[in-house]
């Protein structure tokens, strides 16, 4: 069995007083006192000696605070209050390093939540904690129903959050509260008293729903593959064909196709990852083969030279080269006369076309080719639902769970025709 931990002592590094300690979840730390200038050596060791004794009794509460003195001052002096601006910060702090960012490289979208709150938050930060209760609470979920932003640019209306957006960044409050309380900031009963703002209720507020994702016709679509640039249009096709996610086609490299088969091909996203490989529900240790046959292997047939190749089939760099291959090919000017090929580029532009579609990137474009095509707007999602619908009728609701790589088959429904619909279907049968 291991010893018992010895108490944390001062010892001098490079001119510094620290100390090592041991945090509650076993891992080891150091802290440190700074070098005797402002505060002699006395002072630095009576300041240790009290943050110990606070350490010992409430350790996620010292360690809440980067600087041993500020803990010390802030949780020992009964005239200085915590405020509902230094908890926010602290807690801004704490997830920018505990948030992991997703497999593109992007912010976490609770981090990205916890950011938007700030100006919500602003008139309480002076506040002390414990003055933060229902009322304030209400007022601030009442300031996000009213807010209105500009989506991308001013030439449009500006557009307001929507319920079940406003219900996450309130319940954002809630985790930074109970966060707090963890650490001793904020009390249990503080905690109790603001679950009394319930979530905003479907019909009972002026907030407004999402609207439901369109079923895109196969009329629609090929309208607007018509109006992208081939390689966008490859990726819609593969979405239509395969129901995968944006993601997945976006990240889509030679090196994860199996072509064992001829009549099958396998794509397994981020299959050098790992056992499962890289996707959305790679936690669940479940591997995430999408069958590609057909029209699919045609597609991809006309992209892959190398199949180990690790570079991403779908670039907006791929995009450029094609529409510079395609403005060459319908050029007017003799070839011996004018600009020759290249010579016209910027050495050094401003935006360089990347080597991958991010998914934001990927939708875009495809709203973009809707308004070029005279479509009413959709999203790459909306391909995979209708997808799924497809299949769903031409097979059963399993079916389409195993296409969409879904662990629950009720997250599938949310893919799926409605209920009115499929009553409808089956109406006709009923005796």
């Amino acid at each position: 069995m291991a010893g018992k931990r010895k108490q944390p002592k001062l010892r001098i590094k490079d001119g510094c007083y620290v100390a090592d300690f041991y945090r509650p979840d076993g891992k080891r730390s150091t802290i440190s006192f700074g070098a005797p200038g402002v505060r002699t050596a006395g002072d630095i060791y009576s300041a240790f000696g009290k943050w110990l004794d606070l350490f010992n009794q409430h350790p996620h509460k010292v360690l809440a605070f980067k600087d041993p003195f500020e803990a010390i001052t802030k949780i020992l002096s009964p005239t200085t209050i915590l405020t509902v601006g230094d908890l926010y910060d602290k807690y801004v702090a704490w997830a920018a390093q505990s948030l992991p960012p997703l497999r593109d490289g992007r912010k976490n979208p609770d981090l990205i939540k916890v950011e938007r709150l700030g100006k919500f938050l602003d008139p309480f930060r002076s506040w002390a904690i414990a003055d933060f209760g229902p009322d304030e609470l209400r007022g601030v979920q009442e300031a996000l129903v009213a807010y209105r932003y500009y989506r991308t640019n001013h030439n449009e209306e500006p557009v307001a959050y929507t319920r079940t957006g406003i219900n996450q960044l309130v319940n954002q409050i809630h985790k930074i509260f109970l966060w707090g309380m963890g650490r001793d900031l904020v009390s249990a009963a503080q905690r109790q008293r603001l679950k009394e703002i319930q979530p905003l209720r479907f019909g009972k507020t002026a907030a407004k729903d999402k609207s439901k994702r369109t079923q895109v016709t196969a009329e629609e679509f090929s309208k607007v593959v018509a109006n992208v640039n081939s390689v966008v249009g490859d990726m819609m096709q593969l979405m239509w064909l395969t129901a995968m996610r944006p993601g997945e086609v976006c990240r889509m490299r030679p090196f994860d196709i199996i072509r064992s088969s001829p009549e099958c091909w396998l794509y397994i996203p981020g299959r050098d990852a790992g056992p499962v490989g890289d996707h959305k529900t790679a936690y669940h240790r479940r591997v995430r083969a999408i069958p590609l046959a057909g029209a699919a292997q045609k597609i991809l047939g006309r992209r892959i030279e190398d199949p180990q190749s690790m570079a991403h089939l779908f670039s907006p760099a791929g995009a450029m080269e094609e529409l510079r291959a395609k403005r060459f090919a319908v050029r007017e000017t003799p070839v011996g006369q004018g600009n020759e090929a290249g010579t016209n580029r910027q050495p050094h532009p401003m935006i360089n076309p990347g080597t991958m579609y991010h998914t934001e990137a990927f939708s875009n474009a495809v709203k973009r080719g809707c308004n070029r095509a005279g479509v009413v707007r959709f999203t790459p999602y909306d391909l995979r639902r209708s997808a799924a619908t497809r299949v769903r009728a031409a097979l059963d609701k399993d079916a389409a769970k195993l296409l969409l790589g879904h662990v629950s088959a009720d997250t599938t429904e949310i893919y799926l025709l409605d209920e009115v619909k499929e009553a409808m279907k089956v109406a006709p049968q009923a005796p």
